[in-house]
């Protein structure tokens, strides 16, 4: 099984910190891990734009490869309003060169774009051959990972309810859906249904899966200080996250029990947050100042009003920051339900003063905290749950093409070219030239238009073989047994 990811960078200068790419690495990883022929492609922006290397994103095997191009208005003073759409000739020609001129092709993409996906679409059908009236040769997933429903960004006037219908409308087409959190899952239905059929809505969400954002903890040391000291207010200063609440708190627990805090951006930091003498600020902080930190703080708080499965508070947690968190909707996909550290934004100051008053509690529920957070979001958990969507759309497809070409008198070439070959192992490659001897005028099979790329693919898996999932021109591989055929790829 061969799968694109395309990930969105809303933060085009570094990568790592996109939870979009986390997120996507962690399932790489999994997968990696859980299927021994899977072959993944990133398209990316290059390396030195968007601040990562190779390792970063898992390129460095032998079974990922990076396709690194320009991405729409990139380089731009206004390229943060199209992080989330459209694509460049420069990519599209990057995944031909990279993918298709090597007799690549694609069964799944993963895509975690909002919009300006029917290009890459209509790229990729035309790439892999597919005749009119057969069906895709590859599933397009959406990965919902921060739905833009009626009461998020408010603030931006550069977005309507037409961006917000589209991205609704976008998802339930698709042919699968991968929802971040369940707030998405469960407000998609309330909003989509006041212009679309709920019948459409209904199939989508019935077919659809949750990745539930996993993070690897085993990065982190859960290890707390016998007395807080720190506050720690980590991330970007979004609107949302409304940080001058959480510094009307730092202010109290420095006035009433001599706590300072400590502030860790990728960003610039307020002045009026910097002027306090018991403030210490981290502006354009690395990975390795935040992870610094991380050891230093121990308390975190967060106000923000609406997110998608957090990533940088549960690592605070995670390394024995005690987390306060107001109580949003989001909060209930992650966070056990009677938790004394979730609170209404109106007593987050009041509960901050008892996790200091009440340090053992306090620590005590953020442990308890923690190891349902690491339940609900293992990485091992969700790389099954999506390598097994993935797997499942292959198989039935499989069979799909199966069925078309038994009744393609004009294809009987390829698979007769397969069977005299007769290789324990082949390339697309050698395919293609062997299957000359079996073409009336001594030509390629791919010299036909009666023979595509996709029919090859679909052939060989019929006939019992299995792409290896290397780098370059797929290998394909006889399965000896019944067993090989159902416990590997495809």
């Amino acid at each position: 099984m061969r799968v694109l990811i395309v990930p969105e960078l809303y933060r085009s200068n570094e990568a790592s910190a996109n939870a979009t790419l986390n997120d996507a690495v962690t399932w790489v990883r999994e997968w990696l891990r859980q299927d021994s022929t899977i072959h993944v492609y990133w398209l990316l922006p290059h390396r030195a734009t968007a601040a990562y290397e190779r390792e970063d994103v898992l390129a460095d095997r032998d079974r990922v490869t990076l396709i690194e191009a320009e991405p729409f208005m990139g380089g731009t003073d206004v390229e943060y309003l199209f992080t989330e759409s459209g694509f460049t000739e420069a990519q599209l020609l990057a995944l031909k060169q990279r993918i298709y001129d090597d007799l690549g092709y694609v069964d799944v993409v993963i895509d975690q774009l909002r919009h300006g996906e029917w290009p890459l679409q209509k790229w990729l059908l035309y790439l892999s051959g597919r005749r009119a009236g057969e069906p895709k040769p590859f599933d397009y997933i959406v990965n919902v990972h921060d739905l833009l429903l009626p009461f998020k960004y408010p603030g931006d006037g550069y977005r309507d309810d037409y961006h917000r219908k589209m991205e609704v409308t976008r998802a339930v087409l698709a042919d699968g859906c991968w929802f971040k959190a369940g707030l998405d899952a469960a407000e998609l239905p309330v909003f989509g249904s006041t212009f679309l059929p709920e019948s459409v809505i209904e199939s989508a969400l019935d077919a659809s899966i949750m990745t539930d954002s996993p993070i690897d903890f085993s990065r982190f040391e859960e290890r707390y200080s016998e007395e807080p000291r720190w506050l720690h207010i980590a991330g970007s200063n979004w609107e949302k996250k409304h940080q001058e609440l959480i510094m009307e708190i730092a202010c109290d627990l420095h006035r009433n029990y001599e706590m300072r805090t400590v502030i860790t951006s990728m960003g610039d930091i307020p002045e009026e947050y910097t002027r306090h003498s018991w403030v210490e600020a981290h502006p354009s902080a690395s990975w390795e100042e935040y992870e610094r930190v991380l050891e230093k703080g121990d308390i975190a708080i967060s106000a923000t009003e609406y997110d998608t499965l957090a990533r940088t508070w549960f690592e605070q947690a995670a390394s024995g920051q005690v987390l306060i968190i107001r109580d949003e909707p989001w909060v209930r996909d992650c966070v056990p339900a009677d938790s004394p550290l979730v609170a209404p934004v109106d007593q987050l100051l009041e509960r901050a003063r008892w996790v200091v008053e009440h340090w053992d509690d306090a620590v005590a529920a953020n442990r308890r905290m923690m190891a349902h957070v690491r339940e609900v979001r293992n990485p091992e958990r969700t790389g099954r749950k999506t390598l097994d969507d993935m797997t499942w759309r292959v198989a039935e497809k499989v069979e799909t093409y199966a069925a078309i070409h038994s009744d393609a008198d004009r294809r009987a070439a390829v698979g007769q070219a397969i069977s005299e070959l007769d290789a324990a192992e082949l390339t697309l490659a050698e395919l293609v030239e062997f299957g000359e001897e079996f073409t009336a005028d001594s030509e390629p099979l791919l010299s036909h238009d009666w023979c595509t790329l996709t029919d090859l693919v679909f052939l060989l898996r019929a006939q019992g073989y299995r792409d290896v999932g290397n780098p370059g021109t797929p290998v394909f591989r006889r399965a000896v047994d019944e067993e090989t055929l159902t416990s590997g790829g495809v």
